[in-house]
């Protein structure tokens, strides 16, 4: 028992979006009244069906089914021939199934859709990107051209040719440069075509411009403006404020050192004549100008000016090599401190007077650093200066970063 399968059409051609069909002639070459069911094998059978999809036959009778195959227009069906088989399938004979082949040519169709991104783009220069979309079941080949009407612009486009497979996207990047540029003003529209070519159908032609700037941007004016009046405002400040606080403290920091500034100018001589100043004889009696100097004694020896103040330093330490802590019984003046840590502690340092922090150092942050003081920092009589640090991590014993301190006193 079985059948017979044979095939009206056994190379079909089909347009993606229509339709096609091959008739099935099967014949029950058994001896029993037997029902078969046509099915299609293959990449086509999603897309093809048999009508009717099951035959009932007398023996030695034959009947008919028609194979319909209707490919959708849609990317995933690549164009070309495909090879398939219907099968025809015995109910009361399984082992007597016949299968025929067959092939389905899928015809190429094109649907290409292009974009620019941004459409618009602003600046002195700039890019947009092109991205193509292939929609049909073909490769897709493609030029891109860009160009406009009055030659203002220059272009670059990268790559200047693209393929894209069946469902898939290229891009290309086009680079916009003004031929000319202008310094102020208000920006203006450059207007640009794009034109994709492809063997297939006319080219996809699409709208672009450029939004082109001034060189010189618009808030450079108000910036400078800003800026002048800023500069004016400054000196203002320095001259009005900043200038005599500098000079007061200087010659305070002068006289807290025990030096006298010399005059800004000299006195003028009385009567306004312009002649020499008189100097005093041996008896401190002047002699008058144009008069024979009377011969004077040995001269009065000038006195040496006092010492500015007597230099003094020492050293502070926690780890027991130096004290940490030092009273002084006159008036100090500190003008250095260099802080080490050579060790690489970590943790805080603080150096007091008495009680108030002078200053407040992260030991990680430092190995050697050294402070100068123009005007110095003053200890008076009977205050204490004071190490104080506290050490963490995996080495924080011993605590051993130092203080150097350096300054002077009046006698």
């Amino acid at each position: 028992m079985g059948a017979v399968v044979t095939l009206s059409t056994r190379d079909v051609q089909v347009v993606p979006g229509g339709q096609a069909a091959s008739t099935v002639t099967v014949k029950n070459t058994g001896s029993v009244v037997d029902q078969f069911t046509v099915d299609v094998l293959g990449d086509s059978a999603p897309w093809a069906l048999a009508e009717p999809a099951a035959i009932s036959l007398f023996p030695a009778a034959e009947g008919t089914a028609v194979v319909h195959f209707r490919p959708p227009r849609d990317a995933s069906i690549a164009a070309g021939t495909i090879p398939f088989g219907v099968r025809v399938r015995s109910q009361e004979d399984p082992a007597g199934s016949a299968v025929e082949e067959g092939t389905v040519t899928v015809a190429a169709f094109s649907d290409t859709f292009a974009e620019l991104v941004p459409r618009t783009s602003r600046g002195s220069r700039s890019a947009t990107e092109l991205a193509i979309d292939n929609r049909g079941n073909a490769r897709l080949n493609a030029t891109v051209e860009a160009s406009d009407a009055d030659r203002l612009l220059a272009f670059d486009v990268n790559p200047p040719g693209v393929v894209a497979e069946p469902g898939t996207a290229a891009f290309a990047k086009i680079r916009v440069k003004p031929r000319r540029r202008f310094w102020r003003g208000q920006p203006k529209t450059r207007p640009f075509k794009v034109a994709v070519e492809t063997q297939a159908g006319p080219p996809l032609v699409l709208d672009g411009s450029l939004l082109q700037e001034a060189a010189l941007p618009r808030w450079l004016v108000p910036a400078l403006l800003a800026l002048l009046a800023a500069l004016i405002l400054l000196a203002i400040l320095w001259l009005t404020l900043l200038q005599p606080a500098i000079k007061s403290a200087a010659t305070q920091a002068l006289a807290d050192a025990g030096i006298t500034p010399a005059p800004s100018g000299a006195a003028a001589t009385p009567g306004g004549g312009g002649g020499a100043t008189p100097t005093p004889a041996a008896g401190g009696t002047p002699t008058p100008a144009g008069a024979t100097p009377t011969p004077a004694g040995p001269p009065t020896p000038t006195p040496a000016p006092i010492a500015a103040g007597v230099p003094r330093d020492g050293r502070l330490a926690t780890d027991g090599t130096y004290p940490n802590s030092q009273p002084f019984d006159t008036t100090y003046y500190l003008t250095d401190l260099v802080f080490a840590n050579q060790n690489g502690k970590a943790g805080t340092l603080e150096l007091r007077r008495n009680s108030f922090v002078l200053i407040t150092l992260r030991l990680e942050n430092f190995r050697d650093l050294d402070f100068h003081y123009v005007t110095p920092i003053v200890i008076q009589k009977g205050e204490t200066l004071k190490l104080v640090t506290s050490c963490t991590g995996p080495n924080a014993s011993p605590c051993d970063p130092s203080v150097y301190y350096s300054g002077f006193t009046r006698p």
